[in-house]
């Protein structure tokens, strides 16, 4: 009798442990999310601490390496996380039966399904290490992705897009360098993630010290030859990568991604138009909505009086095309007023070091072939012939294709656009 009883407690004791690890959410997950007939594929990595779990997920379709995962829950065996996007968030709610997890997702008003299932944590082909650096009484927070050669290694300090950019928004393409041979240094933007201070009241000047802070301090890494040191950038980061650049002043590599080269104020009416549609509207309306869309910019770039923009809000609130101008409290309008006194011409002159410039030809935000035509010009007024411009004919401003055959499903990416920047670095002897 008693044997019967260890064993049946034995068993029971089995069942709840093999139950308990079955519901378990920590670990590595892969496999696809799938809207509108198009799979995705994905890997997961959620952790455990205490009892809060987090998440981060990567796609090599989407390019992106380290996002992060909100509100990740698990009761039950029941699983519930989110995804929170510039424009919208998608809720994930599943299961877990055994070694696989499923359920669906909804963003807006689309919907999809996913289904992962354990796998073992991927081989790392670099090294991570977190780190922090100051400016002046800024403390900036990051990480350094090293290859796993041993050895001196160029390396790359990768700068930010306009907005609440933290260190993930590089973490693909750092890591792509990294297994390039390459040393990336990505961090958090000042008042992100876990650096101090505040985006939204730094001028251009302050980034790019941070920025420039951030060379000195991958400069002073043992891993890091001294003479091979660049900066990346996109879109803003791109377009004060001169602004860094000349305040260093011994970069050896820089590389300008849909980087505005022309006055801001016209990037920046470029860009809005785009938004609204400018070149669908009627003629009729086309008119009106130029004029409305000037008057925003003249009171952003132009420092003029608001009142004018604000009789023409009033006046076209009910057109298709309208939008409301950010009230007079928004970041928007120091934002503007900064970039409004930056001259990319100057800061470009002033670069003596190869330069690789890309654009799509159907950038939304910034006229890639005006910018480019610029750049390169104030680049050869400074005496640098050493640039190189490589164009996306199908993408837009992210590098994202435009001219797929089909609506629907997930953005698909330029698939060489990482291979391009590595391959560019390496050739620089």
């Amino acid at each position: 009798m008693r044997v019967f009883i260890f064993v049946t407690f034995l068993s029971a004791f089995l069942i709840t442990l093999t139950a308990s690890h079955a519901s378990d959410l920590a670990g590595s997950w892969k496999g696809t999310w799938t809207k509108d007939g198009d799979a995705l594929p994905v890997t997961i990595a959620f952790a455990k601490t205490g009892n809060t779990y987090s998440g981060a997920f990567d796609s090599d379709a989407l390019e992106v390496a380290g996002i992060p995962l909100g509100d990740v829950s698990s009761t039950n065996g029941r699983v519930h996380f989110q995804l929170k996007g510039d424009q919208s968030t998608t809720v994930f709610d599943g299961a877990i039966t055994g070694d696989t997890m499923a359920g669906t997702f909804t963003d807006g008003s689309g919907k999809g399904k996913f289904e992962i299932a354990r796998a073992a944590p991927p081989t790392a082909q670099v090294r991570t290490r977190d780190v922090a650096f100051q400016n002046r009484d800024v403390a900036l927070s990051g990480t350094l992705l090293l290859p796993a050669t041993p050895g001196k290694h160029s390396a790359f300090v990768f700068l930010h897009g306009s907005g609440p950019e933290g260190r993930w928004a590089n973490h693909y393409l750092a890591r792509k360098f990294a297994e390039g041979g390459i040393i990336a240094l990505i961090y958090d933007k000042r008042g992100v993630g876990q650096s101090t201070g505040d985006w939204r009241k730094a001028t251009l000047e302050a980034l790019a010290d941070d920025a420039a802070a951030g060379i000195r301090f991958l400069q002073a890494q043992s891993e890091v030859d001294v003479t091979r040191v660049g900066i990346y950038g996109h879109s803003q980061g791109g377009t004060i990568a001169p602004m860094v650049g000349a305040r260093v002043g011994d970069l050896r590599f820089v590389i300008a991604s849909a980087a505005g080269g022309i006055d801001p104020a016209d990037v920046e009416t470029y860009s809005v138009e785009n938004s609204i549609g400018m070149a669908q509207l009627p003629l009729t309306e086309r008119a009106d909505a130029h004029s409305y869309v000037r008057a925003l910019i003249d009171v952003a770039y132009r420092g003029k009086d608001r009142a004018p923009l604000d009789a023409m809000a009033a006046k076209f609130k009910n057109r298709e095309w309208y939008f409301d101008p950010p009230p007079p409290d928004n970041s928007y309008w120091l934002i503007s007023k900064q970039l409004a006194a930056f001259e990319p011409a100057e800061y470009w002159r002033q670069i003596k070091t190869p330069v690789l410039l890309l654009y799509g030809t159907h950038d939304e935000r910034v006229p890639p072939r005006e910018s480019a035509n610029a750049i390169q010009a104030a680049l050869k007024s400074g005496g640098n012939w050493k640039v190189t411009l490589k164009t996306y004919p199908n993408a837009d401003h992210t590098f994202t294709i435009v001219d797929l055959p089909h609506k629907g499903g997930w953005p698909k990416h330029e698939p060489d656009y990482a291979n391009v920047l590595v391959n560019w670095i390496l050739a620089q002897r």
